[in-house]
């Protein structure tokens, strides 16, 4: 005896009546909650190109070196601020150190802070050099017309004998965006 198949056609025809209406609520509740407009962007760049060996003029410090600012003018409480930075950095040193990168809103003070990450550079001829990628989203804060933000890097305060260095590209965008009601 033949088994029995069954093919099941999966297209808006042959939805049910209750499946294409709970598909079609969903479908706008979601675009309702994700439509946003961008209404204002600023960047700053340095060093599109990159010469080999890599160079050794950005030596780190211990405290916050601005490797990128920029401002958004005439933005609006609420509404979101993607930020975006890139940058390389290169360890010449016989140990592993401690990349410290930090966002900073208006002024480069404790209080200011927004985003921090600190990654581990491998030492001299293993991994040394790496691309530090950061991305936050921050909410524009009520009586702000206008916001800086500050893209820095530094070594571990414990670190300070070590050769580490910044390297471009350098990129850092900010895009403010207006979620839609």
């Amino acid at each position: 005896m033949m088994s029995k198949y069954y093919y099941y056609k999966n297209n808006k025809n042959n939805e049910s009546s209750a499946e294409e209406h709970k598909r079609s609520k969903h479908d706008d509740k979601c675009k309702r909650n994700h439509e946003a407009k961008l209404v204002g962007f600023a960047h700053d760049t340095a060093d599109p190109i990159v010469s080999s060996p890599l160079p050794t003029n950005f030596p780190l410090t211990t405290t916050p070196q601005v490797l990128a600012a920029l401002t958004l003018r005439d933005v609006s409480p609420g509404n979101a601020v993607w930020l975006q930075g890139l940058y390389h950095a290169n360890n010449n040193s016989g140990v592993v150190a401690d990349l410290i990168t930090r966002i900073y809103r208006n002024s480069i003070t404790p209080s200011n802070l927004i985003y921090q990450s600190v990654v581990e550079i491998d030492i001299e001829g293993r991994d040394d050099v790496i691309e530090s990628v950061s991305q936050f989203v921050d909410l524009i804060r009520q009586g702000e017309e206008d916001v800086t933000y500050f893209l820095t890097a530094q070594k571990d305060p414990q670190q300070a004998a070590l050769a580490v260095f910044v390297n471009g590209p350098f990129t850092f965008t900010a895009a403010e965006i207006k979620q839609k009601n």
